[in-house]
């Protein structure tokens, strides 16, 4: 009967581990995307690698600060037989999404583009002078 499991697990864990590890590898797989963050002198720049994705497919934000990049990527796959009737009809909807807090940018001049793959974000950064501190007003 120990032939049945797993050298070095026994019959309960055998499940537990299984359905852990087989979840474990497709969250690694599906949950995210590579991003790498430049900090120059006068900007912030973003790029984000999105193979496989459209243009159309991705929604980029600024918003308190935060820059939230999303995608969603859809495929479907069909096999017929000679006569044109489905043997196997498959379809699946992916969605990404990665948030930066990235502070002092100049929103009106944030700038995106997107080639072969990789998304590009510039986020101009503000001039020192253009920060005035807000005065608060004790009562």
């Amino acid at each position: 009967m120990s032939n049945l499991f797993p050298v070095g697990r026994d019959f309960m864990n055998f499940g537990r581990n299984f359905f852990e590890d087989s979840f474990d590898h497709l969250l690694e797989s599906t949950s995210n995307f590579n991003v790498d963050i430049r900090e120059e002198e006068q900007a912030y720049i973003v790029e984000a690698e999105l193979p496989g994705m459209s243009k159309d497919s991705i929604q980029l934000k600024y918003e308190d600060n935060v820059l939230s990049i999303g995608a969603t990527q859809e495929e479907s796959k069909d096999e017929k037989d000679d006569k044109g009737n489905y043997i196997r009809r498959e379809r699946s909807t992916k969605s990404f999404s990665r948030q930066f807090l990235l502070k002092n940018v100049k929103e009106e001049d944030i700038a995106a583009s997107f080639e072969n793959g990789v998304l590009t974000v510039t986020l101009p950064k503000k001039n020192s002078d253009e920060t005035t501190p807000k005065q608060i007003e004790i009562q």
